[in-house]
């Protein structure tokens, strides 16, 4: 049965979190609990804006699968945490800032060891700029100012749907062509669909990136190299390396694109990376934009930095933060049976805490969060960021942008169910 058009109401300049771009200028077609249309959002935004967030059959809160109120469950929740004696907090990739903020604070209350779901991905690229540095720029630096734009082991097609529309295609203020103004060239595995699109491509095998880099790095140098050990190592001919590096050292300012494939790689081809902005801005202008996956990563590493003084892995055991990226990550001290409690921040039961050593118990907070609910579980749903929840998420370039809620809550927010766990793991706490 067709809606009413006078039943659909408009949000203009909703936020998409589907992916790293955090596409602002979305609009939303909503009718009662429903998103009915997402315009000019990709593929990946109207997968997300379209689906059944709201299940309306799901209990607020659960304890051992049993139907509980939120007060109860949150008064079971504090009680795990606060007894526990190794806690670890997961998650938080999903969440908005003000939740992060709250994780953080609730961590170094309990000494828990805290770390986002994307550490994985993170942490090779962490390691690599601790140890060289970078040079980053915003999204609106890049459209102003870049005259080459390189991606690197991307694949926007499948990642980051509107890369291209909004900071390549896009005129800027010293590149008012916009496409026309640009060099766009892609490393890739010979697939990507960028390619159709660029000026220049060159297919690098995985785990072959570091080598790449380097040849690049050489040509840019000036250093004499072999040209078969640089076509074997790299794949590709030093002479087209070298008309690459000439194409980025002659243009006043260039970006260099680049995503989770060069994580897979390890901290040293992000590294690599790193080093050739360092070679090249010793003559020009070049800078590098990681691309975040989607929700709030980006928001997740900035606000543990701030508040406990490492992106990911901290340990708050010993009443201060340490910095330990090889062996405080949340997953690895639960399954290594080092910790003996979890909580789960704006996500829901998934592999890897189904299969969590037998007596650990789990606390949920997310917006399906009951919908898995088990015995050893303490679930509590929550809002969804951007959907029925408001807050704030960083995109990739560590900006900051709101989210406007689409529909009336019917689920506390997680900055209230955080916030009241706080308050009752301080009470408990001081008694």
């Amino acid at each position: 049965m067709t809606t009413p058009s006078s039943d659909i109401r408009v949000l203009n300049d909703a936020t998409c979190s589907a992916c790293g771009l955090l596409c602002d200028d979305i609009v939303l077609s909503i009718s009662g609990h429903r998103i009915l249309k997402a315009d000019r959002a990709c593929e990946l935004g109207r997968s997300w804006f379209l689906g059944n967030h709201r299940v309306e059959t799901l209990p607020p809160a659960s304890v051992d699968g049993i139907t509980v109120p939120v007060a109860e469950a949150i008064g079971r929740a504090a009680s795990i945490l606060v007894n526990a004696r190794a806690p670890v907090i997961a998650g938080l990739t999903s969440a908005t800032l003000e939740s992060q903020s709250l994780a953080a604070r609730l961590a170094d209350r309990l000494g828990a060891t805290i770390g986002p779901d994307h550490s994985e991905e993170a942490t090779p690229r962490l390691l690599a700029i601790q140890r060289s540095g970078a040079v980053l720029a915003s999204f609106g630096e890049v459209i102003h100012r870049a005259k080459l734009i390189l991606c690197w082991g991307i694949d926007p097609a499948r990642t980051h749907p509107r890369l291209r529309e909004r900071l390549i295609d896009r005129p800027g203020r010293f590149v008012p062509e916009g496409r026309a103004g640009r060099t766009v060239l892609v490393v890739d595995q010979s697939v990507s669909e960028c390619r159709s699109w660029a000026d220049g491509a060159i297919a690098v095998s995985s785990g072959r990136h570091t080598e790449a880099i380097q040849a690049l790095r050489g040509a840019v140098r000036g250093v004499a190299a072999d040209p078969i050990r640089v076509e074997r190592h790299s794949g590709s001919p030093v002479d087209l390396w070298q008309s690459w590096a000439d194409l980025l050292k002659r243009a006043p300012y260039s970006a260099i694109i680049f995503g989770a494939e060069l994580a897979r790689e390890g901290a040293s081809a992000i590294e690599a990376l790193m080093r050739l902005l360092d070679d090249l801005n010793t003559t020009t202008r070049c800078v590098a934009v990681p691309l975040a996956g989607p929700g709030n990563p980006a928001g997740a590493e900035a606000i543990l930095t701030g508040r406990l003084g490492a992106p990911v892995s901290v340990d708050l055991a010993d009443g201060i933060a340490r910095y330990r990226p090889v062996d405080a990550d949340p997953w690895l001290r639960l399954q290594s049976g080092e910790a003996d409690a979890l909580l789960l921040v704006g996500e829901d039961l998934d592999e890897r805490t189904t299969t969590r050593p037998k007596g650990v118990p789990v606390i949920l907070l997310g917006p399906n969060a009951t919908a898995r609910s088990a015995p050893g579980v303490v679930a509590i749903a929550t809002g969804m960021p951007g959907i029925d929840d408001g807050g704030t998420f960083y995109r990739s370039d560590e900006v900051s942008l709101p989210l406007r809620p689409a529909m009336t809550p019917v689920h506390p927010s997680m900055h209230e169910v955080l916030a009241t766990l706080l308050s009752y793991c301080a009470t408990l706490q001081s008694h």
